[in-house]
C-alpha cells in the first residue's frame, strides 16, 4: 500500500515538472525578459545635465522651475528654492520611460488614459528654452504600481513604473523646497526649549554626554535627546502658509521656542505661533518665510523636562537582619 502511494506522489511530480517545464519555461528567456533587453527609451538624447528649465501644466496651471547657477527655483512663485531632490526624481523617470508595454495607439483613447490636458504635461528644455523632453503622464494604471505615459507628438501610451503624477504634479504641496532647518546635529552644544509652563537648558558636557541645567540639574535620557536633535536639524514643513502679519499667526508673541547653538558660531531658532486646524504656524530665525507643522511635529521639539530626565534607579540591596533580632545566646 504504501509502495503505490509513493508511485502515485512520484507520477503527481512528474506532472508537476512537465507543467512548469512547458509554461514557466525556466531555463530559457520570459517574454517579458525578452521584451525588456529589446526596449528602447521614449527620449533617447535626453541628458539631465542639459536641463535648465522645466514646465509642469496641470490642472490649468502652470508651475516654472527654473536652473539658476547650480541650484533650481521656482520661478513661478518669486524664485523660491525649487524641491532639489523631487526635481532630480522626475529627471530619473523620464530617463528610464521606454516602450516596453504598450497599451495603445489609438487618439481616441488619450481621454480614457488621461494623457492629454487631463492629466499632466511636462517639457524639460534646455539652453535656449530647446525642448529636451516633451511629454504627458495620465492616470494609475488598475494595479496602482505604474501610470500611462504618452510622448507629446506621439498617439502610443505605455506603461511607466510609479504612481508618476505625484512625481510630476507636486499639488498644493508645491515645488517649494520644503526645507526649515538642515545642519549636523553633531555639532549642536546647547539646546533652550521655553513654553508657557518651564524653561528647559539643556548643555553637552566634556564627555559629550547631555545635561539639564534647567529647570533642575539631571542627567539627561541620552536617546531621547538623540532623537530630538534629529528631528529638529532635519527639518520640514507640512505646509506653506498664506501671507499676513505676524500677529496674525501669532509669531509677535509666540507660545513657545526650541533653539540650538552650534559650534561654529551659528544658532538655529525655531518660533512656534497659534495652532490653526491642528497645525501650529512657525518660523525660523534665518528665513522670512512661514511655515505651518502638525501639533504632533511641534511636541516632538518641545519636550518637557519630565520627558528628557534620565531617572537613576538605585540598585537593589540586600535585606538585613536587624541585630536585636539574632540569637546570639552562646550553646552549651
Amino acid at each position: 500500500m504504501q509502495k503505490k502511494q509513493l508511485l502515485i506522489l512520484v507520477g503527481i511530480f512528474i506532472v508537476l515538472a512537465l507543467i512548469i517545464l512547458i509554461f514557466e519555461n525556466p531555463f530559457g528567456k520570459s517574454e517579458y525578459e525578452k521584451k525588456v533587453e529589446e526596449a528602447t527609451v521614449l527620449f533617447p538624447d535626453f541628458n539631465k545635465e542639459m536641463v535648465t528649465k522645466v514646465e509642469i501644466i496641470a490642472k490649468g496651471e502652470t508651475t516654472t522651475l527654473t536652473k539658476q547657477g547650480e541650484k533650481w527655483v521656482v520661478s513661478t512663485m518669486d524664485d523660491y528654492p525649487a524641491d532639489s531632490e523631487g526635481i532630480d526624481e522626475l529627471f530619473t523617470k523620464v530617463a528610464e520611460f521606454n516602450n516596453t508595454n504598450l497599451v495603445s495607439n489609438n487618439p481616441k483613447n488619450q481621454a480614457e488614459f488621461q494623457v492629454d490636458s487631463s492629466g499632466v504635461e511636462a517639457k524639460l528644455m534646455g539652453s535656449d528654452d530647446k525642448l529636451l523632453a516633451h511629454l504627458f503622464v495620465g492616470k494609475n494604471t488598475p494595479g496602482f504600481l505604474s501610470s500611462y505615459v504618452r510622448v507629446a507628438d506621439s498617439n502610443n501610451v505605455y506603461v511607466g513604473q510609479g504612481y508618476l503624477q505625484s512625481v510630476f504634479d507636486k499639488g498644493t504641496r508645491t515645488w517649494k523646497d520644503r526645507t526649515i532647518f538642515d545642519f549636523n546635529k553633531g555639532i549642536v552644544t546647547q539646546v533652550d526649549i521655553t513654553s508657557a509652563e518651564e524653561t528647559v537648558e539643556l548643555r553637552l558636557d566634556a564627555e559629550n554626554k547631555w545635561q539639564m541645567l534647567k529647570p533642575s540639574a539631571s542627567d539627561v535620557k541620552q536617546t531621547e535627546m538623540d532623537n530630538l536633535l534629529t528631528t529638529f536639524s532635519q527639518l520640514t514643513t507640512d505646509d506653506f502658509a498664506e501671507e499676513k502679519e505676524l500677529s496674525e499667526y501669532g509669531l509677535d508673541a509666540p507660545i513657545s521656542t526650541i533653539s540650538a547653538s552650534l559650534n561654529d558660531g551659528r544658532t538655529a531658532t525655531l518660533i512656534v505661533g497659534k495652532e490653526e486646524g491642528g497645525k501650529h504656524y512657525v518660523k525660523s530665525n534665518d528665513k522670512d518665510t512661514i511655515f505651518m507643522l502638525f501639533k504632533s511635529n511641534v511636541d516632538r521639539l518641545i519636550k518637557k523636562s519630565e520627558t528628557l530626565i534620565e531617572v537613576v534607579t538605585p540598585p537593589e540591596t540586600e535585606e538585613t537582619i536587624p541585630s536585636e533580632a539574632v540569637d546570639v545566646t552562646p550553646t552549651e
